[in-house]
């Protein structure tokens, strides 16, 4: 299901925005007038990119061309693509950065939380295996283990939910009632020992321009 391409206060979606080059979201506000662009890898179904707030250097994005509320909502090719994009980015991000983490906020409604971008993104972020905040999501809400991306077309239609992969373990499906904004961003950043998760709060960053040259040269040069 492709759903509207409007962010819950019915303004254009941020992603829809930046990916026709338009000038009402966030990346162009903060690196409009020295970036025209942040994309580092383009398939045509999805684009990578680097995370406004990087937590951890590395942190980056896998987003949707299309616009979906969540990955859940897309067909089991396109989650058959994820699956091996995302495969071959955890290698190259393991090459350069160690261990990482992937999570999405499932928010298929306005009513379930989020970050408030209702568009699809999976992050992907490096993480200390031993930091790894895992446990801690997983006694606080019921789950299910899933082994793939394709499996995320089990869950019903409009029901909301926390995509988690830990460091090197398992995958989890789990089903908060309300997901609150950027809840594994605060997780992460609680972890390291630092009070800066808010994607929204950042200005520009050195980390992100450190970040997309670094993963750029990484992605440009691996074979697929």
């Amino acid at each position: 299901m492709v759903s509207s391409n409007l962010s819950p206060d019915g303004g254009q979606c941020e992603f829809c925005s930046e990916f026709a080059a338009g000038t009402a979201n966030s990346f162009a506000a903060r690196y409009g007038d020295q970036l025209h662009d942040r994309t580092i890898l383009d398939d045509g179904q999805f684009r990578i990119m680097p995370s406004l707030g990087q937590i951890v250097p590395g942190y980056l994005l896998v987003v949707p061309t299309r616009h979906y509320c969540a990955f859940a909502d897309m067909s089991v090719e396109e989650l058959t693509t994820a699956e091996a994009l995302k495969t071959h980015l955890s290698g190259q991000l393991r090459s350069a950065y160690g261990d990482c983490l992937f999570f999405e906020h499932g928010a298929r409604t306005s009513e379930s939380g989020g970050c408030g971008i209702s568009h699809a993104h999976l992050h992907a972020v490096p993480f200390p295996k031993e930091k790894d905040p895992a446990k801690k999501i997983t006694q606080a809400f019921a789950f299910e283990e899933i082994s793939s991306l394709v499996e995320l077309k089990r869950i019903q239609p409009e029901r909301s939910y926390l995509y988690y992969e830990a460091v090197r373990g398992k995958r989890y499906v789990l089903y908060p009632p309300f997901i609150p904004s950027q809840y594994i961003r605060r997780l992460l950043a609680e972890a390291l020992g630092t009070k800066e998760w808010d994607w929204r709060q950042c200005g520009k960053e050195e980390r992100f321009l450190t970040t997309l040259a670094r993963t750029s040269q990484l992605l440009a040069a691996a074979p697929r």
